[in-house]
Parts: C-alpha cells; sequence; structure tokens
C-alpha cells in the first residue's frame, strides 16, 4: 500500500531535510499541509512556524525543526530505533509542489488548505480503522487463511494451535503480531481485502 510505505520512510528518518530551489525565496512558502499527489488515502503533513521556530508535524507527532535562510533549507532530527533515512524535500516553481527524494524513491506532494486537510485526515481515519482486520481472511491465489478477532480492545491472531495479541499502528496503520519467528503484519490495500507481509493478498469471507 503506497500510503503505508511513504509513512514510514518519512517518520522513520533519522534527519530531515527540505531544500527549495527557487533563489528568490518567500520564508513561508512551504508553511501549511501537504499530501502525497494521486494517493486518495495520503497521510497529511504539516509544516508550520511559530515566531521564529519551524516544526514538521503530523499526528500528535512534533518535530522542531532549524530554518537556515542562507540555505533556503529547513533541518530537524528524529532517531526511531537506529533506523536513518536521509530525506529531501523541493519545492518546485510552483510553491504548490514539493518532490520528496530518498535513495529508492522519489514522491510528489502537493499543498493543501488546513479544510482539506481536516478533511483527509477523517478520509484516512475511517478508511484505516483496525476493526476492518475483524474476520477470516482467505488468500486469494492459493489456499490459506486467517483469522483476527477482539475482545474489548485488543486484537487476536487465531490459529487452531495458537492466539496471539496483536498491536496496531495507528500512523502507519499496520496491524501486526509476533510469531516468534517473525513479525506477521496486515494492512488493508482494498474494500475487502488486505495484504499479509506487504505481499500476500487476502479476501474476507465472513465476519
Amino acid at each position: 500500500m503506497k500510503r503505508t510505505t511513504i509513512s514510514k520512510i518519512f517518520f522513520t528518518a533519522l534527519t530531515l531535510f527540505l531544500f527549495f530551489s527557487c533563489k528568490k525565496f518567500d520564508d513561508n512558502k512551504f508553511v501549511g499541509y501537504w499530501v502525497i499527489a494521486g494517493d486518495d488515502y495520503s497521510e497529511v503533513i504539516e509544516i508550520k512556524q511559530i515566531d521564529s521556530l519551524y516544526y514538521v508535524k503530523n499526528r500528535g507527532f512534533e518535530l522542531p525543526a532549524e530554518f537556515d535562510k542562507a540555505n533556503t533549507k529547513l533541518t530537524s532530527a528524529l532517531v526511531v530505533e537506529s533506523d536513518s533515512v536521509p530525506i529531501l524535500l523541493a519545492l518546485s516553481e510552483d510553491p504548490k509542489n514539493m518532490t520528496l527524494h530518498t535513495e529508492k524513491h522519489v514522491l510528489n506532494y502537493v499543498k493543501i488548505n488546513r479544510a482539506e486537510a481536516e478533511k483527509q485526515e477523517k478520509k484516512v481515519d475511517e478508511y484505516c480503522n483496525p476493526d476492518f482486520f475483524i474476520g477470516h481472511w482467505e488468500r486469494v491465489d492459493m489456499e490459506g487463511g486467517h483469522e483476527i478477532k477482539k475482545e474489548g480492545e485488543i486484537y487476536y491472531y487465531v490459529t487452531n494451535r495458537y492466539t496471539k495479541k496483536m498491536s496496531y499502528n495507528a500512523f502507519n496503520h499496520i496491524l501486526s503480531c509476533d510469531l516468534g519467528v517473525g513479525m506477521l503484519t496486515f494492512q488493508r490495500s482494498g474494500d475487502n481485502e488486505i495484504k499479509a507481509f506487504g505481499l500476500n493478498t487476502y479476501r474476507k469471507v465472513s465476519p
């Protein structure tokens, strides 16, 4: 799922770089709300300025950032489980478009207004409700299935041999459990469809 991949790339970065190509640069052109172009369920990124301080924000997560006006650069530092992903965001000549560059990805962002950002966040929340995972799922290309239950506020992965407690990542929208030999992850990939391990497709056969 493209949105999930992008979210992980953005928020597992050790160092975030925002560079802007225009020499005649308005400090506030990058301030605002941004989503991935063409991605219906993109998370919203907010870049904001309070007095002389800058912040990169998303869903209860806020990074202080330092703006280098001479080099038109905004930098911020984040450490997550020792992962480091260098990122560069370049503002195009149209200040409503940015491009994200990593070693493996080039992704386009578009600027939206506050009302659009609030609508997008609500849309993502509804689509990515973890209760969607509850039920019996069958693999589409061969035999095999999964069962996920919920008791109270806790999700469980159930087989005829064991039951494993699951955890939900509210930002990346991934439901997962530790099988002892590795992590089993699920993410929504359609109206009645999920992917396990980001690869195998399953469809719901019963609630």
